[in-house]
């Protein structure tokens, strides 16, 4: 009798209905959860066989049932922490990370932290994975677990330091004998800091002396020791430097560290035109030993390392992957998802390539819940429950005038 499958259809709209109540109070309740995406309840309805036994016009519907709960991956908006390791993807991507199983999670949720051993991880435990840096902060196709090294850089010796600048092309020659206490036995000096084999700071000190026109002395002095006389330098007369180049000055150390040191100081950027002497630039390749200063990853997610030296090097970078069908992708809890046959293989790569979003340090992606969407969602959901419970109560009075036929 239809009044009995007016009944049963209805039960059916209570039971979808109060599913998608669920979905909707789980993206409320996670409103304030990083990186979470929202669902949606998708119905379906359900056709018996028509009344007359035939397709058509006559068929007679069963009712509704909830044939999908879609995931919204629309990205949310940011807010600015000035954590480090507060991760946002800006743009397409899902971290990976591993349990202690060795599974393969899937999170947009960037809130990490260092563990005791220095490994980034999630809150829930899982190991951030990335391309692994060589020793030299070359980043390699290597994946593994991103950790942070806390040991000291070793120290790197002089061997060359090159010297950018102009000689007074008016300038006159001295007639003094050179000394590097009397200021008017040479015309100019500049000097530069030089490192050893076990990264102590010496400096060397030049001289420079014109003997004529278009010729020049040039003398080095290493830690205020005695001056020796180098390699002269002459210069053509539009100014370029034509011999005298490449200075090889040899160290006497005693330090303890290698002896004699040598470093070839390259002078070929100099020139002698007619202003005043001056140094544009003096760059060395050495530096002393450092020690772990601070951490911060760039927009390429690249974790890099800066030590007290001033010298930095990359650890690893961090690794994004998206999918053909995001939507496919399971929740598996603790803001990860996992991968499925739906879902098809992770595409692995790192930020900024191949249509990979960027890395925001410092920043937290949001839920992407739009909280008055969800309560005008929740006013319809109520609405719908509510008229299905009127179709069962309906049809309860129905009946009832139907068992009165007989008195």
């Amino acid at each position: 009798m239809g009044i009995l499958t007016s009944m049963f259809t209805a039960v059916t709209g209570l039971s979808t209905y109060g599913n998608a109540m669920g979905v909707i109070g789980n993206n409320i309740a996670n409103i304030g959860t990083a990186g979470f995406k929202s669902s949606r309840a998708t119905f379906a309805d359900l056709i018996s066989s028509s009344v007359s036994g035939a397709t058509g016009g006559g068929q007679v519907g069963l009712g509704v049932y909830m044939n999908d709960v879609q995931t919204n991956f629309t990205q949310g908006s940011m807010t600015t922490t000035g954590n480090t390791f507060d991760l946002a993807i800006d743009g397409t991507g899902f971290y990976l990370l591993r349990n202690n199983s060795g599974t393969n999670l899937y999170s947009r949720a960037g809130q990490f932290k260092v563990d005791n051993i220095g490994q980034i991880t999630d809150s829930s435990g899982a190991l951030l994975q990335g391309y692994q840096a060589d020793t030299n902060g070359n980043i390699t196709s290597t994946v593994g677990n991103i950790t942070l090294s806390a040991s000291a850089v070793a120290p790197q010796v002089t061997s060359t330091a090159t010297i950018l600048g102009n000689l007074d092309a008016g300038a006159t020659a001295p007639t003094t004998a050179f000394a590097t206490t009397d200021t008017t036995s040479y015309n100019f000096s500049t000097g530069t800091t030089f490192y050893d084999s076990l990264g102590n700071a010496h400096q060397m000190q030049l001289y420079f002396r014109k003997t004529a026109a278009n010729a020049w002395g040039v003398y080095s002095q290493i830690d205020g020791g005695t001056a020796t006389a180098q390699t002269n330098m002459t210069f053509s007369a539009a100014g370029a430097l034509t011999a005298g180049g490449t200075q090889t000055v040899s160290a006497v150390l005693t330090t303890g560290a290698t002896t004699p040191q040598t470093v070839t100081v390259s002078l070929a950027g100099l020139t002698q035109f007619g202003s005043p002497s001056g140094i544009i630039s003096n760059v060395q390749n050495g530096f002393a030993a450092g020690t772990l200063e601070k951490i911060s990853v760039d927009k390429e997610g690249q974790v890099v390392a800066q030590f007290t030296n001033g010298q930095t090097k990359a650890l690893a970078q961090v690794i994004l992957n998206r999918f053909t069908n995001p939507d496919g992708l399971i929740s598996a809890g603790d803001n990860h998802f996992t991968e499925t046959v739906e879902s098809g293989a992770a595409l692995s790569g790192a930020p900024t390539v191949n249509g990979m979003g960027q890395i925001l340090s410092g920043t937290v992606e949001q839920s992407n819940v739009d909280l008055g969407k969800e309560f005008v969602d929740m006013i319809i959901t109520q609405r719908a429950f509510q008229a299905n419970s009127r179709a069962i109560t309906t049809s309860d009075e129905m009946l009832q005038e139907l068992v009165n036929l007989k008195r």
